[in-house]
């Protein structure tokens, strides 16, 4: 296969190009197919052990800064990486070897459902439901995985649970986005301490009028705190301090004086690169400060260089036009009437792609409310879809492609057609959002209000991934009384895959396709003895 496409390469565009394009081929062409459960963990092996195209702090960044997006986070990810490395032409081939295998496969997956008549064997809806209790177990494991890293505070634990209590209670077309940009909101205030420093100042206030005049030293210490609260830097927790903020405030561990209170401020030159100071209390301690790591430094090239590269008004004009281009289609979504279905389901997996952050389990939900919910593809189809996709390699935004296809076909068009407009819709998004926001993601990354905001989303995004495992719980179990699903609690069985898909991956590592292979084998074994009884 790699001796194909070199070949097949090896006489296009200037050379510089050419070369770019067979190192992409030579190192990616075999990742959309081999990509089984952690290809986040495998990016960081292949690229900052393997071939070293990167540090591993400058890996860690852009990992966040993949989170943060819209989008497929390993997408995201593997993009901007190549990106990086070489240009946007042999980026782009990168995608299309990380993204078409699974694609193509999904598609063809569409095909065969497509052709399935009212009922099934009843040995496939057992197998069906041993997969769907399966992966409850595999998404249980990635949602204990992304809550914990998402933790970064008791602000974010709170958002985690709301996001995810607030998704399971109730579904629409604009809740999920609503909620993470609420959750946006939320953080920014609590990192702002704007109640916190008005709580504070009233506390101090209200103990020195009821206790009436104190010790000079006690004095002292409450002036000190006032005005502590009167600071208006913004605090972050410790892992966003550590990366790559302008300025945050905040204490040392263990200690709640204001004497100990410090500030980090980074400053930089004009070519853009960083250098931290400390100040207050802290400016004597060492170790301390921000990690304020230049991303285009660390991979050599010249600043100028990279601005003619890939200029920044390039990428805000991208930015801008992909955001004028969403509330078109979202003011025509909502506002006309009669839309053929085919823009419908442009529109609405275009605002799937836009409002998923992360991706992975997330977008599972989201596209059973944005296609099940309306009426084009069956709760059946739409469950025998998921059991198989997590056994399939690649992002799981590939689901996309089947719903789609299936919709297509539904309403009597082409499943081509239905494959390619989802494809698009998609993966647009966060591939626009990424591409444009890395020209001048540099300099947005030195606000800390960003950041905030950014951390408020992303916890409430991660709740999401517990209403994706409610939602598959009570829609997994299929039969032919129930083909549209219901509670896997129905059959204790089915709580024991679950259960045993889950000890797998959390206490013993077992890859995701092999949990969901051997809840398929359980499934079929409940119908064996039920048969025979």
């Amino acid at each position: 296969m790699s001796r194909f496409l070199l070949s097949n390469i090896s006489h296009l565009g200037p050379a510089g190009l050419r070369e770019q394009i067979i190192e992409v081929t030579k190192k990616q062409w075999y990742m959309g197919i081999t990509s089984f459960g952690g290809p986040v963990l495998q990016f960081d092996r292949i690229f900052v052990e393997k071939y070293e195209w990167l540090s591993e702090s400058t890996y860690q960044e852009l990992f966040a800064l993949a989170q943060a997006l819209p989008g497929s986070a390993s997408t995201k990810l593997l993009f901007i990486i190549t990106l990086l490395h070489t240009s946007l032409i042999p980026a782009l081939v990168s995608f299309f070897y990380w993204s078409l295998p699974g694609a193509i496969a999904m598609f063809i997956l569409s095909i065969g459902v497509g052709q399935i008549g009212d009922t099934l064997p009843a040995p496939v809806y057992a197998l069906l439901s041993g997969l769907n209790a399966a992966i409850v177990g595999v998404i249980l494991v990635a949602g204990i995985s992304l809550s914990n890293k998402a933790t970064t505070d008791k602000l974010s634990m709170v958002l985690i649970f709301l996001g995810g209590g607030a998704g399971i209670c109730y579904t629409a077309l604009w809740y999920f986005p609503t909620l993470m940009g609420i959750g946006g909101f939320i953080a920014l205030i609590y990192d702002l301490r704007f109640i916190q420093r008005w709580w504070a100042r009233n506390a101090v206030k209200l103990q020195i009028f009821l206790r009436g005049r104190g010790s000079e030293d006690q004095e002292q210490a409450e002036v000190v705190e006032l005005q502590d609260m009167e600071d208006d830097s913004i605090w972050l927790p410790e892992s966003y301090r550590d990366g790559p903020s302008g300025s945050a405030r905040i204490r040392s561990a263990g200690d709640n004086t204001a004497a100990t209170s410090r500030r980090v401020n980074t400053r930089y030159d004009q070519d853009g690169n960083g250098t931290t100071e400390l100040t207050g209390a802290a400016a004597s301690e060492s170790g301390g400060g921000l990690d304020a790591s230049n991303i285009r430094s660390v991979l050599g090239p010249e600043p100028q260089e990279e601005e003619k590269k890939y200029p920044i008004w390039l990428g805000i004009g991208i930015v801008v036009a992909f955001l004028l281009s969403f509330i078109a289609v979202m003011v025509v979504r909502a506002t006309a009437k009669e839309l053929p279905v085919t823009f419908q389901l442009f529109a609405n997996l275009y605002l799937a792609g836009t409002i998923i952050f992360g991706g992975g389990p997330v977008v599972i939900p989201l596209l059973r409310e944005y296609i099940v919910s309306e009426g084009w593809v069956t709760s059946r189809d739409f469950i025998i879809g998921l059991a198989l996709i997590q056994a399939f390699p690649g992002p799981n935004f590939n689901f996309a492609i089947y719903l789609g296809a299936l919709t297509y076909h539904n309403y009597g068009s082409s499943f081509v057609a239905g494959a390619v407009v989802s494809f698009i819709a998609m993966y647009a998004p966060g591939m626009l959002v990424a591409g444009g926001m890395f020209t001048f993601w540099n300099k947005l990354r030195r606000y800390p209000m960003v950041l905030s905001v950014l951390r408020g989303v992303n916890a409430s995004a991660v709740g999401l991934v517990w209403t994706a495992i409610y939602r598959i719980w009570e829609s997994g179990y299929l039969s032919q009384e129930w083909q549209d699903g219901v509670s896997l609690g129905n059959d204790p069985w089915w709580v024991v895959c679950a259960a045993v898909a889950f000890l797998g991956g959390h206490g013993y590592n077992v890859p995701a396709p092999i949990s969901i292979l051997i809840g398929g084998l359980m499934g079929i074994l409940w119908w064996l003895v039920v048969s025979s009884s």
